[in-house]
């Protein structure tokens, strides 16, 4: 009975340990952008980011930001129509949380 419940520890440890392994959608684009700046996984990760996530969250996704003070942009190797670059940009409100979000042409 004993050598059962033994059994039985290891296996519920494993499922845990398999479980708390895998990665979520939003970390598979964010690894996917920090590889090869796409648009396609950028584009991903901004639809996925809730409003109201911390900063800290922000960057462990997609990494580094150019930090504006206000708001963190990530940028594709791209540029749009207008000849600006294309990117994320992440608003940043005074709680340090995203309260605005969108990726287009940044022409500022």
């Amino acid at each position: 009975m004993r050598k059962i419940n033994s059994y039985f520890a290891v296996f519920i440890l494993f499922l845990f340990i398999v479980g708390c392994a895998q990665e979520t959608e939003i970390e598979k684009h964010g690894k996917h952008f920090q590889k090869h700046n796409d648009y396609k996984s950028l584009s991903k990760v901004v639809e996925l980011i809730k409003l109201d996530d911390d900063t800290t969250y922000v960057k462990k996704i997609l990494g580094e930001p150019i930090d504006m003070g206000f708001d963190y942009r990530y940028l594709i190797d791209s540029v749009g129509v207008k000849g600006c670059p294309i990117g994320a940009v992440f608003h940043i409100n005074e709680s340090g949380k995203i309260d605005q979000k969108w990726i287009d042409e940044i022409c500022e």
